[in-house]
């Protein structure tokens, strides 16, 4: 079910990547002794995918962990410094204006958030201090190209097309959609009604739920409601956070034949501990990073290596192996960067990187979107709450 990357344009690949995160490099370019910065802001608490900022930041920290174990960059530690918004966008650029002040970091990195990337965008804080934010965990269309954003996550747009594809050739043909009242829910919900269109779905009912605290239950258990009625062979949440257990829960007893197909931003481990494993059996996730719990690739066995190293380590998720792959591309541009680099000549040394071969994910930036990635899975929960390909 994985979506090959054959199509893309250049095929010119970094050999022996697969080793960068655990090898010293030569001492010439940063100042030896120095400290590279690189700041985080992202939600780390809340009851709105707080474990996505979460896995994003033990992900980057086990990538740098590993590179400083190794004798750094250039005899240079690099050290991730995190706050924590809260998913509030507001606070996301606060916070990160604080942060560049503060810290002067060499980049930015392991964002997330649609409302969240797009405030920031907004507040042109990149642009006006020259510094990049490498990954931020949103697909939506309007990220998609704006500067200083280095974007390492196929867009929704694709892994919804991608979703519904799928959907279809399971020859469940009528879709209903669950969908956030926010940013994040409508780019979500447009995507599915133009990949609906495309592969002949019909579109039986799309509900929207309040996110807002005193109101989201009795949103979340009418949009049950309403989707149960409807009948649809398929039923897609765009939805993150404690909002996906609590429409599950209210859902299924309503309906147990339509199959529930999350997006790549709802942790299924999680799903199962939330709504229990009866409940879960059967939900599909699509996927934009490749299967993290076994060592099939180069990536995922080194991913799963430095991950183990931190301190009370936590189990492998795709939440952290994505913060892993962002901390492997910003190492590579850090080592490639000049002597003493400025953030512009970090973003510089971004932008200009060539195609990325990890063993088994290929990074290409597109100099039009600033993305480089477009992986697609999918993935589904077994009776045993086990998640397989």
């Amino acid at each position: 079910m994985t979506t090959s990357q054959a199509h893309l344009n250049r095929r010119h690949l970094i050999g022996g990547l697969s080793g960068l995160a655990l090898a010293p490099w030569s001492a010439t370019g940063f100042a030896t002794g120095k400290e590279i910065v690189v700041g985080q802001v992202a939600s780390l608490s809340g009851s709105n995918g707080a474990d996505l900022g979460q896995g994003l930041k033990a992900g980057v920290e086990a990538c740098f962990l590993a590179v400083n174990t190794a004798g750094g960059i250039r005899g240079q530690t690099v050290k991730l410094v995190s706050k924590d918004d809260r998913y509030l966008p507001e606070e996301t650029v606060n916070l990160t204006r604080e942060l560049i002040v503060q810290e002067r970091p060499a980049a930015l990195i392991a964002y997330r958030g649609t409302a969240n990337t797009m405030a920031l965008i907004k507040s042109e804080l990149l642009v006006k201090h020259g510094v990049t934010l490498v990954g931020t965990l949103t697909g939506a269309k309007e990220v998609q190209g704006a500067a200083g954003l280095l974007n390492l996550r196929t867009s929704y747009e694709r892994e919804l097309a991608e979703l519904v594809g799928q959907i279809q050739r399971m020859i469940l043909d009528t879709v209903a959609v669950l969908y956030a009242d926010d940013a994040f829910g409508r780019t979500g919900l447009e995507a599915i009604e133009q990949a609906a269109v495309a592969n002949g779905s019909k579109l039986l009912a799309k509900v929207p739920y309040d996110k807002a605290p005193d109101k989201v239950d009795a949103s979340l258990n009418a949009a049950a409601k309403q989707l149960a009625a409807a009948g649809a062979k398929a039923v897609i949440l765009v939805a993150v956070g404690d909002p996906v257990y609590a429409f599950i829960k209210a859902f299924r007893p309503l309906n147990q034949a339509s199959r529930i197909f999350c997006m790549s931003v709802v942790d299924p481990a999680a799903v199962v501990k939330r709504c229990g494993v009866n409940v879960a059996a059967g939900i599909g996730f699509s996927q934009v990073y490749p299967f993290p719990y076994s060592d099939k690739t180069n990536l995922v066995r080194e991913y799963r290596r430095a991950l183990a190293r931190l301190p009370n380590a936590p189990e492998p998720n795709y939440f952290s192996l994505e913060g892993y792959v962002y901390a492997r591309v910003l190492v590579e541009a850090l080592k490639r960067a000049p002597d003493s680099p400025a953030e512009v000549q970090v973003s510089n040394a971004l932008m200009n990187l060539p195609a990325i071969d990890f063993g088994g994910l290929r990074m290409q930036i597109d100099p039009q979107t600033r993305n480089g990635m477009r992986y697609t899975d999918l993935t589904v929960l077994t009776r045993q709450g086990r998640l397989v390909g």
